[in-house]
């Protein structure tokens, strides 16, 4: 497999694993670490190293800054990042290591609104995001009032859930690819995991 091929089984495994298992992690961010340990452990060594003006670099990295401010204040930062390999940076910057052109940003949401999921698909489609293969891990983790086993759990009642079709519509004007993971305690038929692509949603599990 390609790097790319790598990515995608990678988050695949992951999403499913989020399914059947979803208290790995307590924290959104707790899930960025696992699944990024998870791709480091999926890449060969000579697709996770490279060499940058007599510096070992490696390709995956975590917290990676935005290539510009992509219409905010200030630069901000992908979840997850690989860089293109070979490395090359945009060369008008002195900091060289800070502008790496990315193969791919995943950007994660564990139990977050349409604002959230919106604003991910803004930045990652955003023409100098300098990234080449955006794609975004939607995570919900569903339970009832009363019988949640985590504070951070919603309610399958939440108005700020965000629907499969409503996914599917929003990524038809966009590149960003989405994975969309449901587990919901009280109605396992309804779990499953997504990929979804230009208005097309394919069932992954």
């Amino acid at each position: 497999m390609n790097k790319l091929e790598i990515i995608h089984k990678t988050i695949t495994d992951f999403c499913i694993d989020f399914v059947n298992n979803p208290y790995l992690c307590y924290t959104e961010h707790g899930q960025h670490a696992l699944f990024y340990t998870k791709l480091y452990t999926a890449f060969p060594e000579t697709e996770l190293y490279d060499m940058w003006q007599q510096q070992k670099v490696c390709l995956l990295q975590k917290e990676y800054p935005t290539a510009g401010k992509l219409g905010k204040p200030q630069r901000q930062h992908w979840d997850v990042s690989v860089l293109s390999q070979p490395l090359s940076a945009n060369t008008v910057h002195i900091h060289s290591y800070d502008y790496f052109e990315l193969l791919a940003a995943i950007e994660f949401g564990l139990n977050e609104p349409k604002e959230h999921l919106k604003e991910d698909m803004r930045r990652l489609d955003h023409p100098d995001s300098n990234v080449a293969n955006g794609i975004i891990v939607h995570l919900y983790r569903l339970s009832e009032s009363g019988l949640k086993f985590s504070g951070r759990d919603w309610t399958s009642r939440s108005k700020r859930i965000v629907t499969l079709q409503e996914v599917i519509a929003l990524t038809v004007n966009s590149s960003c690819e989405v994975y969309y993971s449901l587990f919901e305690s009280t109605n396992p038929q309804k779990n499953g995991v997504w990929h979804i692509i230009r208005g097309k949603a394919k069932k992954l599990y």
